[in-house]
C-alpha cells in the first residue's frame, strides 16, 4: 500500500551522491521543512518534498501524520559482532573491579571464551540468541546491519556464524551484510609455536575464506591488525587472499597503538578502517587519499575506559567518517546506535549533523549500500525513522532517551 509520511517539521533527506561524504558535506543534511515522503506499494521512496507540492497521485495514499516530528533515514550499523553465544557479564564485573584484559584472559576470558561457547552451540540456538539482540537493535532505530564472524576461528564455526547472519536476513527480514573475521584472534590450538600460528594463517587463506566465498556466506573480510592480534604482514596476506576471492575489505586498525593497520587499509583500498584511536597526520592523509571510510566505535572507548578516536581531526583532514556500535560480547555490548551516535559527539568530537551522516549515509557507503539506504531520496528503500521530536539534535542533547518513535523498513512498520 502506498503511504505518505506527511507534514513532518523536518525531513532529513541527506540527499546527494552515493559516495562517502567528507568535510563540510558531512554537515549537509538536506533538511526539508514541512516536508513529506511518499512511498510506493513496493516499499521504495517515490517522492520527497514540501507537503504543499505532494503529487496528486498520492491523494488516496495512507497517511502517517508526522506533525511535530522529524523524519530521518534508518540507522546503518556498519560494525557489529552480534552473532555470538552466551555472555561475558562476569568479565564486566572483573573489569569494573580493576582487572585488565591480560588478567581476564589469564582466567580463561576474552575472545577465546566466546569462541568456546560459540563453537559448542548448535546453529538454531545461535540464531535464536542473535535474533533477540538484533530485534532490540532495530527497535532503537537500526535498519541495516553489518555482521562479522570471528568467534569460530575454524571453518565449521565460522560457517555457522555466517549462516546465522544470512538467516537473519533471509528468514527474519533484516537488511544484513556479512563479514568473515576469521583473523580475529589466534585460537588456543594455534598458540603453541610460531609454526602453529603460521599454519592458522594458511588455513584462513587457503581453506576458510575460499569455502565461505563458494557458499556465498561473506560479502567482506576483516582482520584485527593490532598489538596482541595479527601484525601487518599477516594481515596483508589475509586481506590480499580475500581480495583475490572477490571480497570487500574492512580492517580493525590502530585500536591499541600506532601499529600500522590504518596504513595497510589505505594501501589495499579497504572499504573501512575501524577503531583508529591512534593516528597521525600521515595516517589521516593516506586514508583520505585512498577513500577509506574511518569507522568510529565510541562505545568501546566508553566501556573500556580508553581514549576516544579524534573524529574532528579526521573530518578536518577530509576523511569520510562513519559511526557504529561494535556490538560484541566483551568490550562493548551496546545495541542502541542512536545512543552511540551521541557518544560520537561527546567523545569523538563530532557535531550532531556530522554524527547523523556518519550513522546513516557514510555507514551505508562503507557497505556499498548507499544507493539503497542511508538517505531519503526517490528510488531508495523506505527505511526511515519517525522521531518523537522535531529537532534531531535531541538525539545528542537527550542521549539515550527513547526518541525513536517509529521504525519503518521497506515501507513497513517494524518497531
Amino acid at each position: 500500500m502506498a503511504r505518505v509520511f506527511a507534514r513532518a517539521d523536518a525531513v532529513l533527506t541527506l540527499a546527494g551522491p552515493d559516495g562517502p561524504r567528507a568535510g563540510a558535506a558531512m554537515s549537509e543534511l538536506g533538511i526539508v521543512e514541512g516536508g513529506s515522503v511518499a512511498v510506493d506499494d513496493g516499499g521504495a521512496i517515490a517522492w520527497v518534498g514540501a507537503h504543499a507540492a505532494l503529487p496528486s497521485a498520492f491523494a488516496e495514499a495512507e497517511v502517517v501524520d508526522c506533525r511535530g516530528r522529524a523524519l530521518m533515514p534508518g540507522l546503518v550499523d556498519s560494525h557489529t559482532h552480534l552473532v555470538w553465544a552466551g555472555d561475558r557479564k562476569d568479565e564486566l564485573e572483573l573489569r569494573l573491579g580493576g582487572a585488565d584484559y591480560e588478567a581476564i584472559f589469564a582466567r580463561g576470558g576474552g575472545i577465546l571464551s566466546s569462541v568456546r561457547k560459540t563453537r559448542a552451540i548448535d546453529e538454531d540456538e545461535l540464531f535464536e540468541q542473535s535474533h533477540v539482540r538484533i530485534r532490540r537493535m532495530r527497535r532503537c532505530g537500526t535498519t541495516t546491519f553489518e555482521i562479522k564472524s570471528g568467534y569460530g576461528l575454524e571453518l565449521e564455526a565460522e560457517r555457522k556464524q555466517l549462516r546465522v547472519a544470512r538467516r537473519l536476513a533471509r528468514q527474519a527480514g533484516y537488511r544484513v551484510r556479512t563479514t568473515c573475521l576469521a583473523a580475529h584472534a589466534v585460537p588456543a590450538e594455534a598458540r603453541g609455536s610460531a609454526a602453529d600460528r603460521a599454519a592458522f594463517i594458511d588455513r584462513i587463506c587457503e581453506q576458510i575464506l575460499p569455502a565461505l566465498v563458494r557458499e556465498q556466506l561473506a560479502d567482506f573480510a576483516d582482520v584485527f591488525c593490532d598489538r596482541g592480534a595479527f601484525d601487518v604482514e599477516e594481515s596483508r596476506r589475509v586481506l590480499q587472499a580475500a581480495r583475490a576471492l572477490g571480497l570487500g575489505l574492512r580492517v580493525h586498525a590502530n585500536e591499541l597503538g600506532p601499529t600500522g593497520g590504518a596504513a595497510l587499509a589505505a594501501e589495499l583500498g579497504a572499504s573501512s578502517a575501524d577503531h583508529l584511536l591512534y593516528l597521525d597526520d600521515d595516517d589521516r592523509r593516506r586514508l583520505r587519499e585512498a577513500g577509506v571510510v574511518a569507522t568510529l566505535l565510541p562505545g568501546t572507548s566508553a566501556v573500556l575506559g580508553k581514549p576516544y578516536a579524534d573524529g574532528r581531526a579526521l573530518i578536518e583532514a577530509g576523511v569520510p567518517v562513519a559511526v557504529a556500535t561494535d556490538c560484541n560480547p566483551g568490550s562493548c555490548a551496546f545495541e542502541n546506535l542512536a545512543m552511540v551516535l551521541a557518544l560520537a559527539c561527546y567523545g569523538n568530537r563530532l557535531l550532531p549533523a556530522q554524527a547523523v551522516c556518519a550513522a546513516t549515509h557514510n555507514a551505508a557507503a562503507s557497505l556499498g549500500l548507499a544507493d539503497q539506504v542511508g538517505s531519503l531520496q526517490p528510488g531508495r528503500r523506505a527505511d526511515l525513522l519517525v522521531l518523537a521530536t522535531a529537532d534531531v539534535r535531541d538525539l545528542v542533547y537527550h542521549a539515550g532517551s527513547p526518541l525513536v518513535e517509529q521504525v519503518w523498513q521497506d515501507g513497513v512498520r517494524v518497531a
